[in-house]
């Protein structure tokens, strides 16, 4: 599991302003056009995630012996059972149950807390995997909601549980407590979920602690240009850990996300819009 921010599902009508209202915003004095630029930037955003482009990895499920293996992290005991796994600042503790050949679950704790639960579901063929994921790291503990569609890569192995094999993503669905709740005031900038997740910084400012987020990420914002807002990620030791990149586009209801993440800095792009208010 991820930090619950942009990269986290984890998890969006053009309506009002059009290209040439910005145009003619941005034609006008350098004061007035970024006080344009702050309204359009503020609001509720809601993430398109048919938009997700980027090299997405297959996933690779190993299920056998009474173990469970997802990708290079260590395996477990698939008993139900809470087992100790490396520390990542998100899951330090993790139960696996193999419920039938079509259903594995996942229950997920960080220092004694539930942070996720995942039902792997298989389709009836064998052939079609969805993830079923509640977070409950948002502040107000709350469960926010999201689900992934995998389709099998290859043929199952003979004699493994379902869940076992390659599977590459084909879907993303998130509910509306995963919206982005923006908000630009001068150089002070927002952004927040429903549940708390999020930060207060000051453009240009010191890194702040990241609400919501178990490994002690602090974000640092920076604004290289007016339509543009940038948030770099800090880790605990101060490395940089992510960035996101949101661009707003010149209808004003439109948010350009980039997100560069992870030890192997992959790269994701998507969109989101803004909620009629």
């Amino acid at each position: 599991m991820s930090k619950p921010t942009a990269f986290a599902i984890g998890n969006i009508g053009l309506v009002g302003g059009t290209r040439t209202t910005a145009v003619a915003a941005l034609s006008v004095d350098a004061g007035a056009a970024t006080a344009t630029l702050d309204c359009h930037f503020s609001g509720r955003w809601r993430m398109d995630t048919a938009s997700i482009t980027g090299i997405t990895k297959p996933t690779v499920f190993q299920v056998h012996d009474g173990r469970f293996k997802r990708d290079d992290a260590e395996d477990i005991m698939a008993d139900g059972r809470p087992h100790r796994v490396a520390g990542d600042g998100y899951v330090d503790e993790q139960s696996i149950s193999v419920e039938s050949d079509h259903l594995v679950r996942e229950v997920d704790k960080i220092r004694g807390k539930l942070a996720y639960t995942v039902d792997y579901s298989i389709s009836p063929d064998g052939n079609t995997l969805t993830w079923h994921v509640a977070s409950y790291t948002s502040p107000d503990g709350k469960a926010v909601l999201s689900k992934t569609v995998q389709r099998r890569v290859g043929a199952a192995k003979k004699g493994a549980h379902l869940l076992s094999g390659t599977w590459k993503r084909i879907g993303v669905t998130a509910d509306s407590r995963s919206d982005w709740i923006l908000k630009l005031d001068g150089n002070r900038f927002s952004w927040r979920t429903d549940g708390g997740i999020g930060y207060d910084a000051i453009v240009g400012g010191a890194p702040v602690k990241l609400d919501g987020d178990n490994s002690g990420v602090r974000a640092q914002i920076t604004r290289p240009r007016s339509d543009l807002i940038v948030e770099t990620d800090l880790s605990a030791n101060g490395t940089v850990d992510d960035t996101l990149s949101m661009q707003l586009m010149p209808d004003g209801r439109t948010l350009r996300a980039t997100g560069i993440y992870g030890p192997e800095k992959r790269s994701t792009t998507f969109t989101l819009h803004k909620l009629v208010e």
